[in-house]
């Protein structure tokens, strides 16, 4: 930014917004693509992401086959019935940690549960189910490829060494 600035050049929009927009504003790369191609044919059984950004999602990556380890910028969760609402626009209301509360409410049936973002911050405890699923398909898996990331967070981390080794 300030190099720009010192030569005399205009800012990209994208650095003139604040993050969350920037993030509403990213689209899948070419790399999402290939993953997806990949899930098409059988060769990636299953994503698993530590970004937040929803791109996986938004590329047509099957939510089945994807493990979100810190949750997704855009899904919102009844904290009743657990009904999954994906949204194209950030839902994350709250600036504390530990609050999630979205001020939506569930529209399934009987239920009315309140909606949660699903995003898991510095300090707050994991979705245990999320990475059990991550660490159950890193344990069987005959490759894992880890990019656009250092896997320095714990637990996650711990995923690329349970690759099957023959």
């Amino acid at each position: 930014k300030e190099e720009l600035l010192a030569a005399g050049k205009e800012l990209p929009k994208c650095l003139l917004m604040p993050f969350n927009m920037m993030i509403q504003w990213a689209r899948p790369s070419l790399t999402h693509m290939a993953l997806v191609e990949l899930m098409n044919n059988g060769t990636l059984k299953h994503c698993i992401s530590m970004n937040i950004d929803g791109l996986h999602r938004k590329s047509g990556i099957d939510p089945e086959k994807l493990s979100e380890l810190y949750g997704n910028n855009n899904l919102e969760m009844c904290n009743l019935c657990e009904r999954e609402y994906m949204r194209d626009y950030e839902v994350r209301t709250a600036t504390e940690v530990g609050h999630h509360k979205t001020c939506r409410k569930c529209d399934s049936q009987d239920c009315n549960g309140a909606l949660e973002d699903t995003i898991i911050k510095f300090g707050e405890n994991v979705n245990n189910q999320i990475f059990a699923i991550g660490f159950a398909a890193s344990q069987f898996s005959d490759l894992m490829i880890c990019m656009g990331s250092s896997i320095r967070i714990a637990p996650a981390n711990a995923m690329p060494a349970l690759t099957y080794k023959m």
